[in-house]
């Protein structure tokens, strides 16, 4: 079975969640594409957790191991993410980061393109001379720059709340 789900960067969690579901209904993932669309294989329902990990490049030999020795199954890719799972045991959701300070170094990671992209779409609109045109005059240029533009800066905006959340998890 396949399915498009489309998700986003601060999304990871919530986005491993409905694996973990699709896999205690019995679909288990056997493949992402980066246009968002997962390809799913019939089996035994199973409480199975899915975690999202970047690297925008291939990972390092040694960090798949360290995963794999710790009982993580790699699934699949998804552009620069990598999806792994691991049976839950005893009620307990596995997690690959243990660590508070290491997701919020994933998110703050994950903050840099967002802003950066952000602001080059800023500059881009502020450099078009045909603002002052009526909306249905815009070229198609201008629309695609808005609303990348505007993906960037709201995906900012969430990592933020993201990473703000985590150090007052991790504050109190």
């Amino acid at each position: 079975m396949k399915k498009f789900k489309l998700w986003f960067s601060w999304q990871d969690e919530r986005h491993g969640a409905w694996l973990q579901h699709m896999a205690a209904k019995g679909w288990h993932l056997r493949a992402a594409s980066v246009f968002d669309v997962y390809t799913f294989e019939r089996g035994a329902p199973a409480e199975v957790a899915y975690r999202w990990d970047l690297w925008p490049n291939k990972f390092e030999p040694d960090y798949r191991r360290l995963l794999e020795d710790a009982g993580w199954e790699y699934v699949a890719a998804h552009g620069g993410w990598h999806c792994w799972r691991k049976p839950i045991e005893g009620g307990r959701v596995p997690e690959i980061f243990t660590d508070p300070a290491e997701k919020l170094r994933k998110y703050r990671r994950l903050m840099v393109p967002c802003v950066a992209l952000a602001a080059v779409q800023a500059l881009l609109l502020l450099q078009r001379t045909d603002w002052g045109r009526a909306p249905s005059a815009l070229s198609a240029l201008n629309w695609v720059a808005l609303v990348f533009g505007a993906v960037a800066a709201y995906s900012a905006v969430q990592l933020g709340r993201r990473i703000a959340a985590l150090k007052s998890h991790a504050a109190a």
